[in-house]
């Protein structure tokens, strides 16, 4: 039974999580990494130290780290301090994780980079030559910074005939990892000839982005020849080394897509097209010396009898085939002439020439073996004129047949 003025064990846990979650989100806590364990699922588990205290920690496997966490490494973590009420426990799920300071980032930079070398991201073996001539150009840059302008202006001045593909992104601070990993994908999708990705100078803190697994991963993964161009010659970044070419500047990059200028290439197409004119020239000589010397030998001159030979036989065969033709003509012309004859002879309108008539009815010709008493109306067709007629009476055995003209 409870007492007046007492609370329960879960309502005294809500009140604690209550003002624990709201008053302490979105903080930055800095301290030393202990106890940390990679589970299998790919939850993160640590504790977060210093001289005085400890808390727990847990960043779960959404979350991108752009670096190997080890125990002893100082880092600065951001997160929201949640609270596990059936244990009464309080501890920072982590958003974020940062080494802190120089040596750590040292650290940090070392562990990933032993890890991609024995992944082999770095092998000689997958890297790929970059395009001759590249027609479609990916950049991957923030916006504002001096990076892009000399890229753009490099590319424009070298080769004005290439596409840029520009896709503006964050270099440095939260999110830009993820934010540079997307780009190469994405530009992947667009069938670029080859991608460029950097950024200007800066410190370790500065170019963190590209030491991140997120950003060599993308890298390693990426189907079109990628040129990591991130600060200046002496910076050095693990992109660099899993890129198939890496360049001491974003302007060095941008000539090493054109090795070649415009004017340098029209000067090739130049040189090229004197030199097989040249060719050709000598070719057509050599040949011509050949075929000279060739006249002038003994085979030619047997070849030259062997087709004199032929040309003669050909001719023979030629008015051989056309006397034959002739006789062929004039037969089949007079067999068409005869043909012509016959048939104006058994021509229908013929016999109405010398005098005979022909009797239709309609379009129909009434024929000897027909009776016209099978017919009302004729017509009486004689070479000259037709009479038209009805017929009245039909008389048989030489009877006189009476027809009523209607011409």
């Amino acid at each position: 039974m409870n007492q007046p003025n007492t609370i329960s064990v879960s309502q005294l846990t809500r009140s604690i999580r209550g003002i624990l979650e709201e008053t302490f989100e979105g903080i930055r806590v800095t301290g030393e990494i202990s106890n940390f364990k990679h589970h299998s699922s790919g939850h993160r588990y640590f504790t977060l130290k210093d001289e005085g205290a400890q808390i727990a920690c847990t960043m779960w496997r959404t979350r991108t780290l752009g670096f190997l966490p080890a125990d002893g490494m100082k880092v600065v973590v951001f997160g929201n301090i949640s609270v596990y009420p059936p244990q009464g426990k309080y501890q920072i799920d982590c958003v974020t994780m940062m080494p802190l300071g120089k040596g750590d980032l040292h650290q940090a930079f070392e562990l990933l980079k032993e890890k991609l070398l024995k992944l082999g991201f770095f092998d000689p073996e997958r890297k790929r030559p970059l395009p001759l001539f590249p027609l479609k150009v990916g950049v991957i840059t923030s916006p504002t910074g001096a990076a892009v302008r000399d890229i753009f202006s490099t590319l424009e001045r070298r080769m004005p005939a290439c596409e840029i593909l520009f896709r503006p992104t964050l270099v440095q601070g939260d999110g830009a990892a993820e934010d540079i990993a997307e780009a190469i994908y994405q530009l992947n999708e667009l069938e670029c000839d080859v991608i460029i990705a950097g950024r200007g100078g800066g410190s370790l803190e500065d170019l963190w982005a590209f030491n991140t697994e997120i950003v060599a991963r993308a890298i390693y993964d990426s189907y079109v020849p990628i040129i990591s161009a991130v600060g200046h010659e002496t910076d050095v970044t693990i992109a660099d080394f899993v890129a198939d070419v890496r360049a001491a500047t974003p302007t060095a990059a941008a000539e090493l897509v054109t090795p070649r200028t415009k004017h340098q290439y029209l000067q090739i197409l130049d040189s090229t097209g004197a030199m097989l004119t040249r060719r050709m020239e000598m070719a057509l000589r050599d040949a011509q010396y050949l075929v000279e010397d060739f006249a002038g030998s003994s085979v030619f001159k047997r070849l030259e009898g062997k087709l004199r030979e032929h040309h003669s036989t050909l001719n023979s065969s030629e008015l051989f085939l056309e006397k034959s033709l002739h006789r062929l003509l004039k037969d089949r012309r007079n067999q068409l002439y005869s043909l012509q004859a016959r048939a104006r002879s058994i021509h229908p309108m013929l016999p109405l020439q010398r005098g005979f008539a022909m009797v239709r009815s309609g379009e129909r010709i009434i024929k000897n073996n027909e009776s016209l008493e099978d017919f009302n109306n004729i017509e009486i067709v004689r070479h000259r004129e037709i009479a038209k007629a009805e017929i009245i009476k039909v008389l048989k055995n030489n009877e006189i047949q009476v027809v009523k003209n209607e011409k």
